[in-house]
């Protein structure tokens, strides 16, 4: 009969550990350590199988992983300074991990020992004493020699002799530093998902009867480590808690009583496979021990580890009828799961805590009360830095653990959190992340940044229990994460700007139509800079085919539409002297036809694309440039200014500097990052200011416009609370929108952080009418110290800037998903700039060109709601909203690669057809509805 004693649910129970119990983390050798084939290493089966194709979810492998092989120093700090203060001594005074048996014997024989590979871990081992860390070490985490596997690995009889002489020497070479040893971790993956189904490396897939044969090599090479869920009856039938009871001697009792019980297998199992199998007509696939080897088994283990992180349920299910030898099926049994049950980021994982109090007692009373240590326990999500669900999960599942030691007897001596960082998760990738320390993969220096839960534990570590006057959630998390994450139901205000936005570069072509002169994105793309060579020589052809754009926009449902005007189109070279009649004609026609369909037009006057002839005398280095970007202003409000209202000098204004004359990678293809950058910018605002004092001294009494600016900026999230990384995410901020907007909105000087770098000043105060916003995505920013080596705009700045790992990715790299940074950044310009009139003149998102573009759906409703919120609930004087973009196009240095557009257009068909995809319908409804309903 199984374990009924213990409830399913009882109140928290609060107390104290014993003072010598047990804290500590844990992770494996081939999760973090990276170094696959450094210094004298062979490969392991985990090599070979994340190297084989389509075995790895997201084709990712352990090559690199965490590098710890290169960066064990700073695992070592992420475990002393767990705590929102560091403590002078952790609390957390435990570490386990493993060894990579192919690091230290290249092909798993003595024969192949490794100097390098053995004083890896020494150094490890000694950095961990040196800190006050103890080491607890595993000599077998699934990562097999590939040499021995090729010679039968866990198959062959040889293996008892291979692992015991691979002991024999880590014992030799540490045994001396380290007291607590692991033999095996998780001996039932190996066996099971190894050898049966081959989910697990070595992938070999023969359910019937290698997971017996290997189990029983593994149980003979004496193991001590067991990884194991709790099996409760899904109902109280006699049936199913019999069933549950098989699943519990099928997993646990498998290899725990050969050692803890009666030297042999379990009855139940012995029984079931022997039946099946005569039923089937061949011989027992279960291996037998002999008389001595029994008595060897028992007594071969100075504790029980346990790993453990979910509960399933169990029913009976008769597989008297199979006819093939199956693991599973010889267990007579089924699986299954409460839908009440939480779930997190890997599916066979659900949170039931009372089952971790569960198998203690199961332990407890069929094995005469082992000492116990849990080994692994921990839970995964997509590794937020404010990981509230490992917080409670955490504390729910230790406090079951405190419950089976008070109220049970149970005889539990520690417990190691899972894992210490975030790593390679076997079969699933980098996508599940289980850490206490996130990783940032995406850089090569792996950053780990304690997250919330480290701070969470390392609290309950140092209280040594749980107290009821301590830990408040919102200790270790943001509070506003609830609000911050709510869908808000309401309309925007009458007479709210809605349009869609595109840039003449992107979708005119025409490139060297009518009079039209060329561009520095012409020079640009025709020098074979952008992506497989491409051009917008015809991009979306709207040259020709303006009034298919309109219609579009027309079944939209749109009140406006941004554009942009091509300078070299209306001035060849750039100057009055090369105006161009047939390009004055072309916008005149396309501003006629948007009002004739009732759409305003938003202009922007400088897109990007500078005449070319102007770029050879210096471009915006120039300080000419700015009386010669006056006179076409004056061009376009003299030709224009009678029907177009809103006006915007530039557009994203950071792009032309850092990216075209800072690093290059945008036309013209400048590099000067250290000085250029800063005299660019420094004339585009004052060329900003000329045209916005030229509008009103000369046009606004006739026509009543209004003009802006609009800049780009990601809202910028603290990594952490640490009051470094508060600073870094403002000083990001300053250095990005800041840059060009406190000289125009603020007080008409660069932000004061900025000044030791630009030193000349200009009064530019109120030189605009609103603010234009182009946002797309979120950084995460910390500081950084860049030193002084590099002198550059970036360098100056002293932050990183990397990705939440749960923020959708996206076709563009620099894009992820993260909605509610639009609201933080909307509430930090209205605070920060006394309250201006704002408009978001570009949103959106890229993907493949799907046209059922789910993704982009999502992210308008998401990104539009966060809009509302800043109007609605903090009071941001948004007044329109610009989706981009109207219709696929051409996506700068990226090319044809990317797609933005509501619109899908065939550019491999001349004629450049346009068809809707998904998102029109929903952005078309929003405008409709004027909001949420």
């Amino acid at each position: 009969m199984m374990v009924s004693s213990v409830p399913d649910n009882s109140p928290f129970y609060y107390g104290q550990f014993p003072e010598d119990f047990v804290w500590g983390v844990g992770t494996s050798s081939y999760q973090i350590e990276g170094g696959w084939k450094d210094d004298g290493k062979g490969p392991s089966i985990w090599d070979t199988y994340a190297h084989t194709d389509g075995r790895i979810e997201d084709k990712s492998n352990g090559d690199v992983a965490c590098d710890s092989y290169n960066r064990y120093k700073e695992d070592v700090q992420l475990i002393k300074q767990m705590g929102k203060i560091p403590y002078i001594f952790s609390q957390v005074k435990n570490y386990r991990f493993s060894i990579s048996w192919s690091r230290v014997l290249s092909n798993g024989t003595l024969a192949t020992r490794n100097e390098k590979g053995i004083q890896y871990y020494k150094n490890l081992i000694s950095e961990l004493l040196k800190n006050g860390i103890k080491p607890l070490v595993t000599l077998y985490h699934w990562d097999l020699p590939q040499a021995l596997q090729d010679v039968g690995g866990w198959e062959s009889d040889k293996m008892i002799d291979y692992f015991s002489d691979y002991a024999r020497l880590m014992f030799q070479e540490f045994g001396d530093q380290v007291k607590f040893w692991t033999t095996f971790n998780e001996p039932w993956i190996s066996s099971l998902l190894g050898y049966g189904t081959g989910t697990s490396a070595p992938g070999i897939e023969e359910i019937g009867t290698k997971p017996y044969t290997t189990a029983h090599i593994i149980i003979k090479s004496h193991v001590k480590a067991y990884r194991i869920d709790w099996k409760e009856p899904k109902t109280q039938a006699q049936s199913d808690i019999d069933a549950a009871e098989r699943a519990m001697q099928f997993m646990l009792g498998w290899f725990a009583n050969p050692i803890f019980g009666n030297g042999d297998y379990p009855e139940v199992m012995k029984q079931q496979i022997a039946d099946k199998s005569r039923k089937m007509g061949i011989p027992n696939r279960l291996p037998e021990f002999t008389e001595q080897e029994k008595r060897d088994n028992l007594g071969s283990s100075d504790f029980f580890g346990i790993n453990t992180y979910t509960t399933n349920l169990v029913s009976y299910k008769d597989n008297s009828k199979s006819t093939k030898p199956n693991h599973f099926e010889d267990q007579d049994n089924q699986f299954s799961t409460d839908p009440s049950w939480k779930g997190a980021n890997s599916g066979w994982l659900w949170v039931v805590p009372w089952g971790m109090r569960k198998i203690l007692n199961f332990i407890k009373d069929r094995y005469h009360n082992p000492v116990i240590y849990v080994t692994e326990n921990g839970v995964s999500d997509c590794g937020q830095i404010d990981d509230q669900s490992r917080i409670e999960y955490f504390r729910a599942y230790i406090n079951e653990v405190l419950k089976a030691m008070k109220m049970d007897n149970c005889n539990v001596k520690g417990y190691m959190a899972w894992s210490l960082m975030d790593n390679f998760e076997w079969g699933a990738g980098y996508g599940p992340k289980f850490g206490l320390a996130k990783v940032d993969f995406e850089k090569n220096e792996r950053t780990r940044t304690l997250k919330a839960s480290a701070h969470y534990y390392a609290d309950l570590v140092k209280q040594n229990g749980f107290t009821q006057s301590s830990f408040n959630m919102y200790k270790y998390i943001k509070e506003d994460l609830e609000e911050r994450d709510m869908f808000y139901k309401g309309l925007f205000p009458p007479n709210f700007a809605w349009g869609a936005a595109t840039s003449a570069y992107q979708i005119e072509g025409g490139w060297n139509e009518d009079g039209k002169g060329p561009s520095i994105w012409d020079d640009f793309s025709h020098a074979g800079k952008i992506a497989y060579q491409q051009t917008g020589d015809v991009a979306c052809d709207s040259y020709h085919q303006y009034k298919k754009d309109v219609e579009m926009l027309k079944k939209l449902g749109v009140s406006h539409y941004r554009f942009s005007i091509a300078w070299s189109r209306i001035m060849a070279n750039g100057t009055i002297g090369t105006l161009n009649p047939k390009g004055i004609e072309y916008y005149n026609n396309l501003i006629n036809e948007l009002l004739a369909n009732n759409i305003q037009p938003m202009v922007t006057l400088y897109h990007w694309d500078l005449p070319s002839a102007l770029q050879k005398t210096g471009g915006w280095k120039d300080p000419a440039i700015v009386d010669k970007f006056a006179e076409y202003a004056r061009v376009c409000f003299t030709h224009f200014g009678d029907r177009v209202k809103l006006w915007i000098t530039f557009n994203e204004p950071f792009v032309v500097s850092w990216l075209g004359y800072g690093i290059a990678v945008m036309a013209p293809g400048v590099y000067d990052p250290g000085v250029g950058v800063y005299q660019v910018t420094h004339h585009i605002i004052k060329s900003h200011v000329k045209v916005y004092h030229l509008y009103n001294d000369h046009f606004r009494s006739r026509y009543n416009g209004k003009v802006g600016i609009t800049l780009d900026c990601d809202w910028k999230e603290p990594l952490t609370d640490n009051a470094l990384d508060r600073y870094a995410a403002e000083r990001s901020l300053k250095f990005k929108l800041g840059w060009f907007a406190d000289p125009i909105f603020g007080n008409g000087d660069y932000p004061s952080v900025m000044k030791r770098y630009i030193a000349r000043k200009s009064k530019l105060q109120g030189a605009s009418d609103f603010i234009g916003l182009n946002h797309y995505t979120t950084n995460l920013v910390n500081h950084k110290d860049k030193g002084i080596g590099w002198h550059s705009y970036d360098a100056n700045q002293d932050t990183d800037t990397p990705f939440s790992p749960c923020w959708n990715r996206t076709r563009s790299n620099w894009l992820r998903v993260n909605p509610w940074g639009l609201r933080k950044l909307l509430r930090w310009i209205k605070e920060r700039y006394r309250d201006p009139v704002v408009y978001v003149t570009e949103n959106g998102v890229s993907d493949d060109g799907e046209m059922d573009d789910v993704s982009r759906q999502t992210y308008y409703t998401r990104y539009i709601n966060e809009m509302l919120k800043a109007i609605k609930l903090d009071n941001v004087d948004v007044r329109g909203y610009m989706a981009w973009s109207l219709m696929d196009n051409f996506e700068w240095g990226s090319g044809f690669t990317q797609k933005f557009g509501l619109y899908h257009v065939d550019f491999d068909i001349d004629s450049r057809p346009r068809t809707p995809k998904g998102s029109v319908t929903t952005y078309a409804k929003i405008i409709q509805d004027n909001g949420f309903h």
